[in-house]
């Protein structure tokens, strides 16, 4: 009766631990993604393709923002369909701004850029390949693109700075990889400026506050890390649509 007692009691704990590794998720992606439609709404993702959700709590991307909780996902992974709807146009007879499949192998990190225009919505499907840092080394990577609709080659130079540009031309959905650059106490605030890379016309600039100065007592949120400068909005845009560079973290 012991015996019997003793292997039953094997058996449970073998279906338990089936059970257990059942419900044990799989491995995920790291996808984040970029609205960077000029004049559109907040779009809604749906990750069930069509299907209906509650899109009254579903996640909204707004235009021309970064936030880790409206913009980085890491639950899904393998071939996974994903809708974007431009919000409240979410009724079962709205069509999608976006209806797309994505590609996410385990492990992998990709950035899905949505640029064009409401009437021509156009992607930019990104692998990312983020450096790491090593301690001691004081530098931040830094990859820039271009998400300007009907924008002419752009070119990147630092203001300041004589020789060269950083980038010689980028046309529209063109990207760079990741350069490293020095964001030591000695170092300056960098201006990146993307001007048009023929006539040389000034478009946009960001600064990287707080390379140079930083507040005593403050986290440098440049060392170690990595951004994407990307140019957005329309070449003589107005109302929001204005031509202006976006800071993605990663």
């Amino acid at each position: 009766m012991q015996r019997i007692t003793y292997y039953a009691g094997c058996l449970l704990v073998v279906l338990l631990a089936a059970c257990s590794k059942d419900k044990t998720p799989p491995g995920t992606a790291s996808l984040t993604i970029i609205n960077a439609v000029p004049g559109s709404k907040p779009l809604v993702t749906n990750f069930n393709g069509t299907s209906p959700i509650r899109y009254d709590i579903a996640n909204q991307i707004p235009y021309n923002t970064f936030a880790l909780a409206n913009n980085r996902f890491s639950s899904y992974v393998g071939s996974q369909p994903l809708a974007l709807y431009q919000y409240p146009d979410t009724t079962d007879k709205s069509q999608p701004l976006f209806n797309l499949m994505l590609d996410l192998p385990v492990g992998s990190m990709r950035t899905l850029f949505l640029t064009g225009s409401i009437a021509a919505p156009d992607t930019l499907f990104a692998n990312d390949a983020v450096p790491f840092h090593q301690t001691g080394d004081s530098v931040c990577g830094f990859r820039f693109v271009n998400l300007s609709a009907g924008s002419a080659p752009v070119k990147v130079t630092i203001k300041g700075k004589p020789g060269a540009p950083e980038i010689s031309s980028l046309p529209f959905k063109g990207m760079t990889g990741f350069i490293n650059y020095p964001v030591n106490a000695a170092q300056e605030d960098y201006e990146f400026v993307f001007s048009d890379a023929a006539t040389g016309q000034y478009i946009a600039s960001i600064v990287t506050t707080y390379v140079h100065n930083l507040p005593a007592g403050w986290p440098n949120p440049w060392l170690y890390q990595n951004y994407t400068f990307a140019l957005v909005g329309i070449p003589g845009g107005t109302n929001g649509q204005e031509q202006k560079v976006l800071s993605i973290r990663y």
